[in-house]
């Protein structure tokens, strides 16, 4: 796959199996950032093929994030045990999403699809409205 990745995971122990998977597929791991100011400085200087999201790090929502990712035209995933159900809220339930506990065959499947598809690099239309950050997850 050879791809630039920034990993935004709080939990050391998923972070970790997450790098050992990334390196399977001959990604280049960049992070993991474990807080959202961490992450938004790493996307600040560094050159980026995609990114893998925690929905819920420490606490706060990651969209600020994906927002600084899709104005750049990054695609991104986010992980989360939320994915399947209503918990993301719009926009950011038309991302594409990955449920935890995922194991290698799914994760490699779906970042096949969208970090070469080009399409996933341009926003949704639900993009054109302003964000709604007013929800915190707790847990």
């Amino acid at each position: 796959m050879n791809l630039r990745i920034l990993v935004v995971e709080d939990e050391l122990l998923i972070a970790l199996a997450m790098e050992d998977m990334l390196q399977t597929f001959g990604c280049e791991i960049i992070g993991p950032a474990s807080d959202i100011g961490e992450a938004e400085k790493i996307i600040l200087k560094e050159r980026l093929d995609g990114a893998l999201l925690d929905v819920n790090v420490r606490g706060r929502l990651v969209y600020p994030v994906a927002e600084m990712l899709i104005e750049r035209s990054i695609p991104l995933i986010l992980c989360s045990g939320y994915a399947t159900t209503n918990v993301i809220p719009a926009p950011y339930c038309a991302l594409p999403q990955i449920a935890k506990p995922y194991d290698q065959d799914t994760l490699y499947r779906m970042m096949t699809r969208v970090f070469a598809d080009t399409e996933a690099r341009t926003p949704p239309a639900a993009w054109a409205r302003p964000f709604d950050r007013s929800g915190e997850l707790s847990g």
